[in-house]
């Protein structure tokens, strides 16, 4: 129930001070009605919060009865609980580096992911605009990698916190100052670099799949700094119409004939 809570905290956090940054220094305006965007947003990451809290709520079951695997000896070695929180933030950040990859290069995967990329603006709300069954999906392959690797529940729950708050920044309408996009261009994921992933052009969408780190779109050859002029545009060539983009229609896009997206 903790971890719950701790993750809904930290959700609502986001999301209002990200908003006020929104209204009060945008990086550019909105194209479409902020309403009908953010009840299809907010509602799939309503669903998929119980599913992440689920998740972690099994890993604190295992660990309290002794199911848990043993620690790899890497982990082992580690002095104490917050380095092996930290290995296991950076390990998952990798994970999800790579299953973002994924979602892009599989057809199948690529069904489930092209919801997140059909939003047509970018701001707060698109950090929760994920289809339940990619979410279901990724948590699987994380929790798989957190077993074998005998890693703590604890830096299970971190890691989604963190990659929570991470999202809801790349993700926000928000005009930094130059020498912090800078700074931050060598670290963690920036709006800026994250508005390039969600550019309609399929060169630009397969680049810079970090989350929270950079390094690891540096490392692969897959960081993208392309520079633009004027307002971003977001969305998918095939999906342009916001009125066919709702809650409903969103959920049973991966199960329509392929399209456009």
């Amino acid at each position: 129930m903790g971890e719950s809570v701790l993750r809904a905290a930290a959700f609502l956090a986001g999301l209002l001070g990200l908003r006020a940054g929104e209204v009060l220094a945008p990086d550019h305006p909105p194209t479409v009605p902020l309403a009908r965007r953010w009840v299809a947003n907010l509602g799939l990451g309503l669903v998929n919060g119980i599913v992440v809290s689920a998740l972690c709520g099994l890993c604190f079951l295992l660990e309290a009865r002794a199911a848990w695997p043993v620690p790899l000896p890497l982990v082992q070695w580690l002095p104490g609980l917050v380095p092996r929180i930290a290995v296991a933030v950076v390990l998952l950040d990798l994970v999800t580096y790579g299953l973002h990859r994924a979602y892009h290069r599989t057809p199948f995967l690529w069904r489930f992911h092209a919801v997140h990329h059909t939003d047509l603006d970018l701001d707060v709300s698109s950090a929760s605009r994920f289809h339940t069954g990619e979410v279901v999906l990724s948590s699987a392959a994380k929790l798989g990698v957190v077993a074998a690797l005998g890693l703590p529940a604890a830096g299970l729950v971190a890691f989604e916190v963190t990659l929570l708050a991470c999202a809801q920044f790349q993700h926000a309408n928000v005009s930094l100052p130059v020498r912090v996009e800078r700074m931050l261009w060598r670290t963690f994921v920036p709006p800026a670099m994250h508005r390039i992933h969600h550019a309609p052009d399929r060169s630009d969408t397969d680049s810079n799949f970090g989350t929270i780190l950079t390094l690891w779109d540096a490392a692969f050859g897959t960081l993208n700094r392309r520079r633009r002029d004027g307002a971003p545009a977001f969305g998918l060539p095939g999906a342009r119409d916001p009125g066919r983009l709702g809650f409903g229609r969103l959920a049973l896009l991966p199960f329509r004939p392929a399209s456009g997206t």
